[in-house]
């Protein structure tokens, strides 16, 4: 039988049909009836059997919120801490960890992060960042067995694999720096007065520092957990060192603060695989000397900068490193009660913000580089103006970290160098003034006779000493041309000395004489030398001479005798200091007529000073030094110990390494600068 033949319309009808039936039969199949369903029965608490494992963990405590960290638990009986994670019943691992964002350390870059009290910042640095440190950089080799690091057999007919896989586990170990610096810290909610000074204790960050793989609280709690370690901040500065194979986890903790205190912290944190801290604090040397100071102004200079002295190589050093690429920079604080530099003494980024934020806007410093202390060594000099007068301060002397500059044998990196503080104290009067920078008296960069009119007038100050010092050596040239110095040998005035020497010792000669060191007439040094005491202070008083131990002109050793100030002392013979010359005017009469200074005492040339000039000039120049007991009053003589300054000469500084709290003492070391301080009498008038 033949089938009827659909058209198109009746085919598609027919497909449309024969599918809709199927999806009925579909649906019909796949009924909820046909499902099963898992409902939680409950049962009975006797049939509960209780595993190991539930009975490990720790109940939570009711009151405790979802989200909590707890630092320590006790377990029942034998008192041991357990860590609870966030969540309770879930590893920390898997979801506590999620709390705390984890800062990726980068080798060499520093991280500025704020934090609040109480508070913990975490950072992690990836062990793909970690050197690979050659084994012979830690052990020595011995000859023989370099072969079994290579895999082969050793002479003892071991086999080469346990040696190579020592040596891999060796070389795997690499050393990573960690250090920091808190810019920022918290501060008194009440600004102690001075007297009486408090005892202020800065609250200080501290530092944690693990390589363990498992879980860490959030916040560390004790320095004895198994693989972590902490130390706290010390002056704002921390550092540690480990060597490792592994990710290496840090973390910084904020103290909680008490009412006393309020604020927050900033610093900066850095890890370094490069032989070396990011930051560097250096507790043993002070490379720093103070030259002089005056009542509102203080000069300093530095080290040597280098080790050659070649004309030519130190001009261009000094021409690199002028102006804004100056490596180093000093900042100064009043010792008050309470300074912003208190909690941040070893820290870089601590010291510069608080000095830019809290300094007086009239305190300068004007930087720059000279050679005029010495060998022709290049040192840095720094002018700090602008200070309290009578008033004690702090110095911090920082080496940027842009430098690159090696300082016995140590680099100092990008978060720069932090050197030992130190202490002085501003004099007490206008009397003395600081200059340098002199044309023809290149040495002399001190404190000399001044007055309140010249104050601020620096420039006027060293123009009547340079050209009174330039007019001297014009008239000693002029002597010195009538020798025949360029000559026979068997026509010359010495074989042992020359023109060019009996040059050189006057002018050393002339500018202590012309351009005296000056100190405060309340300093009681013995050695000192009273000048004006008949010149009125700025209150009308005069200057009281009585009781005071000034040496008398019939001591033969002068003031550098062994025997005490009191053994020296004449009984009477302060009475009579008012119309002696030596003491009621300065040594030269220019000084009074032009600048006029008031009381002031002054450090006199030392007595060699006069005879190198004997021995090196002609005869014929009639040159001669005082006989005892008039020397004592015109010339000092050094310290044979080498510790105190005594007199004045060319080229010296205060080291303030010998005693931090003493202002005055000689660097004695040979070859290096040491402080000139002095006044002397004119060879014509004396």
């Amino acid at each position: 039988m033949q089938l009827p033949k659909l058209s198109p319309l009746q085919s598609r009808l027919l497909a449309f049909a024969i599918t809709t039936c199927l999806v009925v039969v579909l649906w019909i199949c796949f009924q909820p009836n046909y499902f099963a369903y898992a409902a939680e029965i409950p049962v009975p608490p006797g049939v509960v059997q209780h595993s190991e494992f539930e009975a490990s963990i720790p109940p939570a405590p009711p009151d405790a919120p979802p989200i909590e960290t707890i630092d320590r638990l006790e377990e029942e009986g034998n008192g041991d801490a357990l860590y609870a994670p966030l969540f309770a019943y879930f590893d920390r691992s898997l979801v506590g960890r999620q709390q705390d964002d984890v800062l990726e350390l980068k080798n060499n870059q520093l991280e500025s992060i704020e934090i609040a009290p109480n508070k913990t910042k975490h950072f992690r640095f990836k062990k793909g960042q970690l050197g690979q440190r050659s084994i012979l950089e830690e052990i020595s080799i011995a000859p023989g067995r370099e072969d079994a690091s290579n895999g082969s057999s050793d002479p003892d007919g071991d086999s080469g694999e346990s040696t190579q896989g020592d040596l891999v586990k060796r070389q795997a170990q690499s050393r990573l720096w960690v250090s920091a610096n808190t810019c920022r810290q918290p501060t008194p909610t009440v600004i102690p007065v001075k007297d009486p000074v408090p005892q202020l204790t800065v609250p200080q960050l501290t530092l944690w520092v693990w390589t363990s793989t498992s879980s860490a609280p959030s916040r560390p709690s004790s320095s004895s957990e198994r693989g972590r370690n902490s130390t706290t901040f010390n002056g704002g500065h921390a550092n540690y060192t480990l060597a490792t194979n592994e990710d290496v986890y840090l973390a910084v903790t904020a103290p909680p603060l008490t009412d006393d205190w309020t604020g927050s912290w900033s610093f900066e944190i850095a890890a370094s695989t490069d032989q070396g801290y990011y930051h560097n604090y250096d507790n043993s040397t002070n490379f720093i000397y103070m030259v002089d100071t005056d009542s509102d102004s203080t000069l300093f200079i530095t080290h040597n900068m280098t080790d050659f002295n070649e004309t030519d190589r130190v001009n261009k050093w000094i021409e690199e490193h002028t102006g804004d690429n100056m490596p180093f920079d000093i900042y100064a604080f009043p010792d008050d009660a309470w300074s912003p530099m208190m909690g941040v003494e070893r820290s870089y980024c601590g010291l510069k913000t608080q000095f830019e934020s809290s300094r007086n806007l009239s305190v300068t410093t004007t930087t720059s580089i000279t050679t005029q202390f010495g060998q022709g060594l290049p040192k840095g000099m720094f002018n700090v103006q602008g200070l309290e007068t009578s008033m004690k301060y702090t110095g911090f002397l920082i080496l940027n970290g842009t430098s690159n500059m090696t300082i016995d044998g140590t680099t100092t990196n990008g978060g720069g160098r932090v050197f030992q503080s130190f202490q002085w104290q501003t004099k007490a009067d206008d009397t003395c003034q600081v200059i340098f920078g002199l044309t023809e008296c290149s040495t002399v960069a001190y404190a000399v006779p001044s007055s309140p009119q010249w104050k601020n007038n620096d420039t006027g100050l060293i123009s009547f000493y340079d050209t009174l010092a330039a007019r001297y050596m014009q008239s000693f040239r002029r002597s010195l041309a009538q020798v025949a110095c360029d000559t026979a040998g068997t026509a010359q005035y010495s074989l042992a000395r020359t023109c060019a020497d009996c040059e050189a010792d006057y002018k050393a000669w002339l500018c202590t004489v012309l351009i005296p060191r000056c100190e405060d007439w309340s300093a009681n040094a013995t050695y000192l030398h009273p000048r004006n005491i008949n010149t009125p202070f700025a209150n009308g008083s005069l200057p009281s001479v009585d009781g005071m131990a000034f040496f008398p002109a019939n001591s033969f050793d002068g003031p550098d005798s062994d025997s005490t100030a009191s053994e020296n002392v004449t009984t009477g013979y302060n009475a009579s200091l008012r119309t002696r010359t030596a003491y009621n005017q300065s040594r030269i009469a220019a000084i009074d007529a032009t600048i006029g200074p008031g009381p002031y005492k002054e450090l006199l040339p030392c007595e060699d000073l006069c005879f190198d000039i004997v021995r090196s000039c002609p005869a014929q120049l009639g040159f001669a030094c005082p006989e005892p007991p008039m020397r004592a009053l015109s010339y000092g003589r050094r310290d044979e110990r080498g510790k105190d300054l005594r007199c004045n000469y060319p080229g010296a500084v205060v080291d303030l390494t010998v005693d931090r709290n003493a202002g005055r003492r000689l660097l004695s070391s040979a070859g290096t600068v040491v402080l000139v301080a002095g006044l002397a009498a004119a060879w014509s008038l004396m």
